[in-house]
C-alpha cells in the first residue's frame, strides 16, 4: 500500500504539515499546535527536524519524519473531537 505524500510549506520560521488537520510546528521556540476544524489546539510534543533535512538533504528521511509526526498529531486531533462530541451528549 502507497501512502500519500504529506505536504509541508514554510512560512518563516513555522512548518505547515498535511491538510486537515494541520500541524504548525515553530521551529524556533517549539510552540507547536493542531489545527483542526479550524481551531487551534496545544501540541505539546517537541517536533525535531534538523537543518539540513529542512534543506532537501536526506528527502526520504524527511519524509519518515513527516509521517510520524504527522500522525501522531492525527491521533491527538481525532481523540479531541471524539471527546469534544462525548461531552455535547
Amino acid at each position: 500500500m502507497e501512502r500519500k505524500k504529506i505536504e509541508m510549506c514554510r512560512e518563516g520560521d513555522r512548518l505547515i504539515i498535511g491538510e486537515s488537520p494541520k500541524l504548525i510546528v515553530n521551529l524556533d521556540s517549539q510552540e507547536n499546535y493542531i489545527q483542526v476544524e479550524g481551531r487551534l489546539r496545544p501540541y505539546y510534543r517537541e517536533v525535531a527536524l534538523s537543518k539540513d533535512l529542512l534543506e532537501g538533504k536526506r528527502a526520504n528521511v524527511l519524509e519518515s519524519a513527516l509521517n510520524y509526526y504527522y500522525d501522531q498529531a492525527c491521533r491527538i486531533a481525532e481523540g479531541m473531537l471524539v471527546a469534544e462530541a462525548y461531552r455535547k451528549k
